[in-house]
């Protein structure tokens, strides 16, 4: 993005973070990386540094994995690796383990990559072979990282790699598990029509009116909704409110409806309406349109 319109981003993010205090930490994460994009990398760990230090031990965490990739970008390696060290001497939870394990993994190491999805994988890997069976292939992006590197150092699969591949491949095997059009489909509003979706009652469910608690309650539904289906993939259609209030005009149906939208996001797909897949690469911009990777975002 633009210089100007990059630090504007940020200074509205940086706003946003005032006005929905229970997201501070991931406005603010996004926020330090549109300063980072913009150019002011100093801002960005600036914001960094202080959510290190004052968010709640996860975010806290992700804060410090961020900030050890800008450094890395920045070509400061020494300093990301005391940052890294830090990290470890902390104990970190499964989530920003992850994240160091896969930005371990980026840069072409994999052995340390390993311990770190270990780290992120040590209650999982607690478990027995029957339960690890189950393990949820969508939430559990650690144990499949696990896998990943595991095969590329090439050490033999172990009991929680076998069954990462079993469930795997059971799901894969039903991915085309027919509804009435043959695929299983969702929608969401889109960033800039959330406020108004939420104003006009479109909208039910936990999720505060703003699109990041909006946003994590849609992806924790698909997931359920992909786990009910025994599908591993979801069609999904970013909505806006207009289009969606037109076409309940037009058919005289109540656009709060569940029904109404589902009726909606029918039509749209037999109509050739451009569809999103869900859920997009762990390192691929997320569906949600932040533009930061899948793994960043929606995805943790």
């Amino acid at each position: 993005m633009g210089t100007a319109k990059g630090k504007a981003e940020a200074l509205a993010l940086e706003k946003d973070a005032l006005k929905w205090p229970d997201q501070r930490a991931e406005i603010l994460m996004e926020a330090a990386r549109a300063w980072a994009d913009a150019g002011e990398s100093a801002r960005a760990l600036e914001i960094y540094d202080g959510l290190a230090a004052s968010a709640d031990e996860e975010d806290a965490q992700f804060a410090r994995t961020a900030r050890i990739e800008l450094l890395a970008e920045l070509g400061r390696p020494e300093e990301a690796e005391a940052e890294l060290a830090r990290l470890s001497a902390a104990g970190p939870l499964p989530g920003p383990a992850t994240l160091a394990a896969e930005w371990l993994e980026s840069q072409g190491r994999p052995a340390e990559a390993l311990t770190w999805f270990n780290m992120a994988c040590r209650e999982v890997l607690a478990l027995d072979e029957d339960a690890l069976a189950d393990v949820d292939v969508f939430s559990g992006f650690e144990l499949v990282g696990r896998a990943r590197v595991r095969a590329a150092l090439g050490l033999p699969p172990d009991t929680a790699d076998l069954a990462v591949s079993r469930n795997r491949a059971r799901l894969n095997d039903r991915t085309d598990a027919p509804d009435a059009d043959g695929r299983v489909l969702g929608s969401f509003f889109v960033g800039s029509d959330v406020a108004a979706a939420f104003a006009a009652g479109l909208v039910s469910g936990k999720a505060k009116d703003s699109p990041g608690s909006y946003f994590r309650e849609v992806e924790l539904g698909w997931r359920a909704s992909a786990r009910e289906a025994g599908v591993s993939k979801l069609t999904i259609l970013p909505l806006r409110v207009d289009d969606l209030l037109s076409f309940a005009a037009a058919t005289g149906r109540d656009p709060a409806e569940e029904a109404t939208r589902r009726e909606h996001l029918y039509e749209a797909a037999w109509t050739g309406t451009p569809l999103l897949t869900w859920p997009p690469g762990r390192n691929e911009p997320c569906w949600c349109g932040s533009g930061h990777k899948y793994k960043k975002c929606c995805g943790v």
